[in-house]
């Protein structure tokens, strides 16, 4: 992957560059350590949905909804006997992906690309009869616009504006994507991605009641993105400066964002984004994922019980306050699943009290439990203007932990478990695997699917990877 100078991409579009940047990913080019990231987190996301497509009522609410309105196509459904339309089972698979907040993430965009672009990939893999090979291409050059995309936005800046990066920036990873699987031509990938911008949307409003739309938005990136790419085999045009126009993304989404982030540090020694894309051991918002780990490491390190628990003070990033921390008394009484999850004052007392917080600790009967609630209730947030300074490529957090007997033990965490500089272990990994894909498959499925998964160049059709997703 060589990077054009500016001078070069100025005899076209930016849009236009950077699709053709995308589009230029080959398996050949992929690192070991690339290619090796790139079936983890392939995996873990299949394992998400196995174990959110049963239970999560977001996900059996759209299950139930696609059978209705959809009716029969050729693309899988996770949990469903029957296909759907490619769009709609795209539609379906990112929401379930994202319905138990176990989805992976990447710090520097601060989405979770994963949730949106593998479930538009499967839906048109699986449909347009492709190899393995050419589904981890589309995988991994999805990813890389997804979050190059965010980066060039500011994550910070879509927050502020009440955008939902994962959804705005989304539909164009699910578009590329998608185009790339239909073989589509450098022209019409560019006008896919340009339709993409159309339908570019997702807000942050859920936080105020703790709504399932929350789901839904990476479910409407990865239809948008499918769709845009239909519409553009077919000679449906979009603007070739989606990204970069006056009444582009950026300008449009972020003020004007800074376009040169889409190529930043491309060069022959280049490590792709999907390598620094971290997987959840929390099934919470990223920015919880910190200050779980700092507050499980200080009681492991000191024993604490939490019933000796007289405070607790959290220093935190400014742009995870208005999402984790405030209004705080909204965050200590949480109304739900989605509240709690989106709670850091919960997340980090469920973690004490149970000794984890993965997917039970986020429902009853911890939600009502009056040991997490009071605890909840001790915990303190405060902005530290310093930690502002890693992010967005870490979530640093700094932990205090008072007891009742007056002893303080604190713990500050550069990044959480699960981030490329502090990975889970391979134990972790496939316990997560396991459980959450146990829900769905048996011992033998469980580890044929894995054997598929973790060695995608080998795979002949992408339909016998989903036909282990089918109910």
């Amino acid at each position: 992957m060589t990077a054009d100078t500016k001078a070069e991409r100025q005899e076209r579009t930016q849009t236009e560059a950077f699709v053709e940047r995308c589009l230029d990913i080959d398996a050949s080019d992929l690192t070991p350590d690339a290619e090796k990231r790139s079936h983890t987190l392939f995996l873990d996301l299949l394992g998400v949905m196995l174990g959110s497509a049963p239970t999560a009522e977001s996900s059996q609410i759209v299950r139930d909804t696609i059978r209705v309105v959809y009716g029969q196509g050729d693309a899988t459904v996770v949990g469903e006997s029957e296909g759907s339309p490619t769009p709609a089972a795209a539609f379906a698979n990112a929401t379930i992906a994202h319905g138990i907040e176990l989805d992976d993430t990447h710090s520097g965009a601060s989405i979770h690309a994963g949730t949106v672009v593998i479930p538009a990939a499967l839906a048109v893999g699986e449909t347009e009869g492709a190899t393995g090979t050419e589904l981890l291409e589309a995988i991994v050059s999805g990813y890389e616009c997804m979050i190059r995309i965010s980066r060039a936005a500011n994550p910070a800046e879509l927050y502020r504006r009440g955008f939902h990066p994962t959804a705005t920036c989304g539909v164009f990873g699910a578009a590329l994507a998608a185009a790339r699987l239909k073989g589509l031509s450098l022209e019409e990938t560019v006008n896919a991605v340009g339709i993409a911008g159309s339908f570019s949307g997702g807000n942050q409003e859920y936080l105020a009641t703790g709504t399932l739309s929350k789901r839904i938005q990476p479910g409407g990136a990865a239809q948008g993105g499918v769709l845009a790419a239909e519409l553009a085999s077919r000679g449906y045009t979009g603007p070739e400066t989606i990204l970069e126009g006056t009444n582009g993304f950026l300008a449009a989404y972020a003020g004007g964002g800074d376009v040169d982030r889409l190529f930043a540090d491309i060069d022959d020694g280049y490590e792709f984004e999907i390598t620094r894309t971290g997987i959840k051991p929390h099934a919470c918002c990223r920015y919880n994922q910190t200050p779980i780990d700092a507050a499980l490491q200080i009681q492991r390190e000191h024993d604490v019980d939490p019933d000796d628990i007289d405070a607790i003070h959290v220093d935190l990033l400014g742009p995870a306050m208005d999402i984790v921390a405030e209004p705080r008394d909204n965050k200590v009484r949480p109304r739900g699943q989605t509240d709690a999850q989106f709670s850091l004052h919960y997340s980090v007392a469920v973690a004490l009290v149970a000794g984890e917080a993965f997917l039970e600790q986020f429902d009853e009967p911890y939600l009502s439990d009056e040991r997490v609630l009071s605890l909840a209730d001790a915990v303190q947030v405060e902005h530290d203007p310093e930690l502002d300074a890693h992010y967005p490529d870490y979530f640093p957090a700094r932990v205090t932990i008072r007891t009742t007997d007056g002893e303080e033990h604190t713990a500050h965490l550069e990044t959480c478990g699960g981030d490329p500089a502090n990975p889970l272990s391979a134990e972790f990994l496939d316990y997560k695997y396991r459980t959450l894909a146990g829900r769905s498959l048996d011992e033998t499925e469980l580890a044929e699917l894995h054997a598929l998964a973790t060695d995608l160049p080998n795979v002949d059709r992408v339909e016998t990877l989903t036909a282990y997703l089918r109910g």
